[in-house]
């Protein structure tokens, strides 16, 4: 995967004019650069690996900065669960043995619950070494604001395919009832979840809207949920606000990276 592109009024020197997002994983890395206040796109660029791409056209001071770091063990809890300093109780109580780093949590107000997030520790550490003022972001967090964004209009079912993973939510009438990852090595795997994700919130096929994104989203996966999925749409397209006419050829794919700058306004 290599996206390199940049509007012609894109100015890397021009100071606290820009908001940077970073998108970190093992095997995809990439960020983008939206306009502070209208929250025009300007520049998207992402390459396979850890290492940033491009970093000599990176905004030299960017009004806001903010990054998501793969992979995440996150869960959801009520403000009504949660009492200061049972945090990493509730992690454990959903994924068992946790992996060390810093325990972080952020506010779902439209949920009355908060995310409770580890990153993974490398990632974090190295971005914040070179970004110390960039706010972390949950992948988790962003996938129930997005979610109920297509869920408007009716039941809608968000997927996020990355690396061996599939991350699904479900909203329906202004709520999110369900929201999980899980391990997916194939197209028959994805298929599964969403399947499964459907009968647990008692939703048919035809019942929901099924928006797909996500870095690792191929072809033959999106072509098989067609065949089961009557409405299957792209999670973001050319028009949408946080894309705004910038020639991406599947914007889609980059969802995690360009929707952080109106979650973290």
């Amino acid at each position: 995967m290599r996206t390199s592109i940049s509007s012609p009024g894109y100015d890397p020197s021009k100071e606290r004019a820009w908001h940077l997002s970073i998108w970190a994983s093992a095997s995809v890395t990439g960020w983008a650069v939206h306009e502070h206040g209208t929250g025009r796109c300007v520049a998207v660029h992402v390459g396979s690996g850890e290492d940033l791409p491009d970093i000599e056209e990176l905004p030299v001071r960017p009004h806001r900065t903010s990054f998501v770091a793969l992979p995440e063990i996150s869960t959801l809890v009520p403000e009504s669960a949660l009492t200061p300093g049972t945090e990493l109780q509730h992690l454990k109580l959903v994924h068992g043995v946790v992996p060390t780093g810093l325990l972080r949590d952020e506010p779902l107000e439209a949920l009355g619950a908060r995310c409770i997030y580890l990153h993974d520790e490398a990632t974090e550490h190295r971005l914040l070494k070179r970004f110390p003022a960039a706010r972390p972001m949950p992948l988790q967090g962003l996938m129930v604001r997005s979610v109920l964004r297509h869920g408007t209009d009716g039941p809608a079912l968000l997927v996020l395919r990355t690396a061996q993973r599939v991350d699904l939510a479900v909203a329906r009438d202004g709520s999110v009832i369900l929201s999980n990852a899980f391990h997916a090595r194939s197209a028959e795997d994805i298929l599964y979840y969403i399947l499964f994700a459907l009968e647990r919130t008692g939703l048919a096929p035809n019942e929901v809207t099924v928006v797909l994104g996500g870095t690792h989203l191929e072809e033959n996966e999106t072509n098989l949920l067609r065949d089961y999925l009557p409405d299957l749409r792209p999670s973001l397209s050319a028009g949408d606000l946080v894309v705004n006419g910038l020639a991406l050829s599947a914007p889609e794919r980059f969802s995690g990276l360009l929707e952080q700058c109106s979650c973290a306004s």
